[in-house]
C-alpha cells in the first residue's frame, strides 16, 4: 500500500490485492467490460443522486433491520451498489495501480460510498448487506476491510482527497491502545506522507513520522520491510526540512544517500522517481537525476540485493545479518531463525561444505580443476541474470505466477576462465523452459539419481522455499528453480529463490532476458534427450505453443463465443502468409459472429506480455483464415479483436483463431 503512487502504463489484466489475506487469483475481480459499463450507468448517480432516493430498497427476509429506517446518505450508497454492483466490487478488490485511467473517478466515487457504509452502518446493516460475512468477527472483519478501503483511497495519487482516509486510518490505529504506532507503523507513515506532500500541518507531519520511525525499529515491525523504513526516511527529512531543523534532515539525508549509492537496484524505477524527485538533498548527493538513469549493478550491488535472512528474509540495517559458519554461504538473522531453518538447509549445507573441501584438496593435485570447480560453486551461488533474475523473466512469471512451480529454466554451460567478472565466468551457450513433469526423466540422470528421485528433489527445494518467509508482510510468495550442466562441471539443481507478487508488480517483463546472460551471443535453444519441448510461451489455459519449420512460431489455439476447444493450425514454414488451415469445428456449425467487446476480454486473458497477438476469424464459406492476404499481411491490433470483426448473419463463424507471435522472430514485421 503506497500513497501517491501509480504506474504510468497499468497491466493489460488488471490484478486484486488486499493486504493482510492472500486472494490467490484474480476470481474475485468482475470483468473490465462489465465494470466499464456500470460506470457509465454510475455518471447519472454521481451527477443527480436525489434522482435515485425514491427506489425500493430491501434488505434480505428475516433480517432485523428495516431500510426506510437509513438515512439517505446511507441508504443511497447501498441503492448504488445494488444497480452498479460490478463497480463497486472492483473499486474494493483491485490493486490501485492497476485501475485504468477512464473508470478511476468512478472507483473513488464508489469506494468512497463503500467507506462511508462500512464507517456510519450498524452491525446488523453490514451483515444484512453481506458486507461482514456469515461468523465472521465483527471488529476484526470491519478493521481489514477499512484499513484496505481507506488505504486504496489513499494510493491513487491525489494526496490532498487522501488525508481524511489516512487519518481515519491512524484515528483508528490509536484507538486500539496506546503507543499503537509500535505495532503497526504504516498508518502513520501514510499520514505524515501525506501532509508532508499537501504542507497542511507540517508539526503534526513530523510529529507523525517520527511515531512511524519508532514502530520501523521496534521488534514488532518484521525485519523485511526495509521499503517502509526507507519511505519512512526520505519524508521524516523532508518534514525536518520544512520546519527548519537541517541538521536533523542532513543526518537522515547522509544515511539514505549512502544506502541508495549501495542498493541502487532494490527499488523500482517507479518507486525510486516518486520518492526522490523533485532533487532534493538526496538526489542531489547521488549526482542528480542522471544517477536514476545509469544506476550501475555490479556483482557487489546483485549480492546486497539478495543478501538477507534465509528465514525470515530480513534485511540490514534493520538486523545484523550472520553467515552460516559450515557452509559459509547462507545468512540468518538470529539463532531462532538458523534453527528454524535447519531441516531444510543441512543436506544442501553438508553438500556445500564437501565441495568446498573437495576444491581445497584438488588445489594440489589440480589446480586447473580447482579453480573451474571454484567458480563453478560461486557462480551458481551468485546473483546475476543466469541464476535469478533473468529466470523470471524466462518463466513469465509477471504473466502467471503458478508457472514458478510447475516450471524450470534448463541451462548448458561451457567455462571460460578468462573472464573478468564472476557472472561471465560461465557461457550459457543453450537454455530452455520446459515443464518439471516433462523433463524428470533428463533431469534425474543429469543430476545422476535414481528413478523417482527428481521428484523428491524437486520438492525439497519448494519446501524449503515455503518454510521462508519471503517478501513484504502479505506479499504472495512465488518460488522458482533452475536446472544447470556442462562439460567438466558438477550439475546444479537450485533455486534463485522466490521473488514476490509485490516485486512483479513494480518490474516489467523483459522479452530480451536471453540477452543478460552472456556477452555476445545469446544462448541457443535447448534440445534435450527426452523431447520435452520449450514451452516459454505456454502460457494460460487456451494457448499452446510448439516451434515450426524455419523457426517460424507456429500457433495451436482456437476460441469460440462459446469457448469450445476448437482448434485449428496454421502452417507459416514455408512462404510468406498462411498456407494451410485445419478446423477443428463441427462441420455446418453455425453461430452469429461474436464482437469485438465480447471477445477483447478473453483475448486480454491469454496474451502472454511482450507478444503480438492477432485475431483472425474463419467462416463456413471460407477455405482459409480471413484477413491473411500476404498482399495485405496482418493487421496490428495489440490485445483486442480487429475492429471490422462485426457481426455477419450471413458467414456463420467456425472459429476464431488467436495467433501470439514473438516480433523478434520476423523481419521488418511481416511474418
Amino acid at each position: 500500500m503506497a500513497l501517491a503512487k501509480r504506474t504510468l502504463e497499468p497491466p493489460n489484466a488488471p490484478r486484486a490485492h488486499l493486504d493482510g489475506l492472500e486472494l490467490g487469483n484474480n476470481s474475485v475481480l468482475p470483468s473490465l467490460a462489465s465494470v466499464r459499463a456500470d460506470a457509465v450507468r454510475s455518471k447519472e448517480m454521481q451527477e443527480r443522486p436525489e434522482d435515485f432516493e425514491d427506489i425500493a430498497f430491501y434488505f434480505p427476509r428475516g433480517s432485523s433491520v428495516n431500510a426506510a429506517d437509513l438515512p439517505p446518505r446511507l441508504r443511497l450508497p447501498l441503492i448504488f451498489n445494488n444497480l452498479v454492483p460490478n463497480l463497486f466490487r472492483f473499486s474494493y478488490f483491485v490493486r490501485e495501480g492497476d485501475v485504468p485511467e477512464d473508470i478511476m473517478n468512478d472507483c473513488i466515487w464508489a469506494l468512497s460510498l463503500f467507506v462511508r457504509v462500512m464507517e456510519e452502518c450498524s452491525e446488523a446493516v453490514l451483515r444484512a448487506v453481506g458486507h461482514v460475512k456469515g461468523g465472521n468477527d465483527y471488529r476484526k472483519s470491519k478493521y481489514l476491510t477499512l484499513i484496505n478501503a481507506r488505504g486504496k483511497l489513499a494510493g491513487v495519487g491525489r494526496a490532498l482527497e487522501a488525508i481524511p482516509y489516512v487519518k481515519a486510518m491512524v484515528d483508528e490505529e490509536c484507538s486500539r491502545g496506546d503507543d499503537s504506532w509500535l505495532l503497526n507503523p504504516m498508518p502513520f507513515e501514510l499520514y505524515g506522507e501525506t501532509l508532508v506532500l499537501t504542507r497542511k500541518d507540517d508539526t503534526q507531519a513530523l510529529k507523525t513520522l517520527r511515531r512511524a520511525m519508532l514502530g520501523i525499529d521496534s521488534k514488532n515491525w518484521p525485519a523485511n520491510g526495509i521499503s517502509q523504513l526507507i519511505r519512512t526516511r526520505i519524508f521524516l527529512s523532508r518534514a525536518l526540512r520544512n520546519l527548519g531543523e537541517d541538521d536533523e534532515a542532513k543526518t537522515h539525508e547522509t544515511w539514505l544517500t549512502t544506502w541508495f549509492r549501495k542498493n541502487p537496484r532494490l527499488m523500482s524505477d517507479d518507486d525510486l522517481k516518486y520518492l526522490l524527485l523533485p532533487a532534493g538533498p538526496i538526489l542531489n548527493g547521488l549526482g542528480g537525476e542522471s544517477w536514476l538513469e545509469n544506476r550501475k549493478q555490479t556483482a557487489k550491488t546483485d549480492e546486497r540485493a539478495t543478501k538477507a535472512c534465509r528465514t525470515c528474509s530480513a534485511r540490514e540495517p534493520l538486523v545484523t545479518l550472520l553467515q552460516c559458519n559450515n557452509c559459509k554461504h547462507i545468512y540468518y538473522c538470529s539463532k531462532e531463525c538458523q534453527r528454524e531453518n535447519w531441516k531444510y538447509h543441512k543436506v544442501e549445507c553438508r553438500e556445500m561444505a564437501a565441495i568446498q573441501q573437495k576444491i581445497e584438496d584438488m588445489r594440489f593435485t589440480d589446480p586447473d580443476g580447482a579453480k573451474c570447480a571454484a567458480d563453478w560453486s560461486s557462480w551458481c551461488n551468485s546473483n546475476h541474470d543466469a541464476t535469478q533474475f533473468g529466470l523470471v523473466h524466462a518463466l513469465g512469471l509477471h504473466r502467471d505466477p503458478r508457472r514458478g512451480r510447475t516450471h524450470i529454466v534448463v541451462k548448458q554451460v561451457e567455462y571460460a576462465p578468462a573472464a573478468s567478472k564472476l557472472k561471465h565466468k560461465f557461457r550459457v551457450v543453450a537454455c530452455g523452459v520446459f515443464r518439471v513433469k516433462d523433463i524428470l526423466r533428463d533431469l534425474e540422470t543429469i543430476m545422476r539419481l535414481d528413478r523417482g528421485e527428481g521428484q523428491e528433489y524437486v520438492d525439497s527445494l519448494f519446501d524449503e522455499l515455503d518454510g521462508a518467509r519471503i517478501g513484504p508482510q502479505y506479499s504472495t510468495k512465488v518460488p522458482f528453480i533452475d536446472l544447470s550442466f556442462g562439460d567438466g562441471v558438477m550439475p546444479w539443481l537450485g533455486s534463485g529463490g522466490a521473488t514476490t507478487t509485490d516485486s512483479l508488480h513494480a518490474t516489467s517483463y523483459n522479452p530480451n532476458w536471453r540477452k543478460g546472460f552472456n556477452i555476445g551471443a545469446p544462448p541457443g535453444p535447448m534440445k534435450l534427450r527426452c523431447g520435452a519441448k520449450d514451452v516459454e510461451h505456454f502460457i494460460g489455459r487456451y494457448t499452446r505453443w510448439d516451434i515450426g519449420l524455419a523457426g517460424w512460431t507456429i500457433g495451436r489455439c482456437c476460441v469460440s463465443r462459446r469457448d469450445e476447444r476448437v482448434r485449428g493450425v496454421v502452417d507459416a514454414g514455408r512462404d510468406v502468409g498462411v498456407s494451410g488451415v485445419k478446423y477443428g469445428a463441427r462441420s455446418g456449425a453455425t453461430r452469429d459472429h461474436p464482437s469485438n467487446a465480447q471477445l477483447s476480454p478473453m483475448l486480454r486473458e491469454i496474451a502472454p506480455s511482450g507478444l503480438q497477438m492477432w485475431a483472425l476469424s474463419a467462416h463456413a464459406d471460407s477455405s482459409c483464415l480471413s484477413h491473411t492476404s500476404p498482399s495485405r499481411g496482418f493487421e496490428e491490433r495489440p490485445s483486442c479483436v480487429p475492429e471490422d470483426h462485426a457481426p455477419h448473419p450471413r458467414r456463420p463463424l467456425i472459429a476464431i483463431a488467436v495467433i501470439l507471435v514473438n516480433p523478434d522472430r520476423f523481419s521488418h514485421g511481416v511474418l
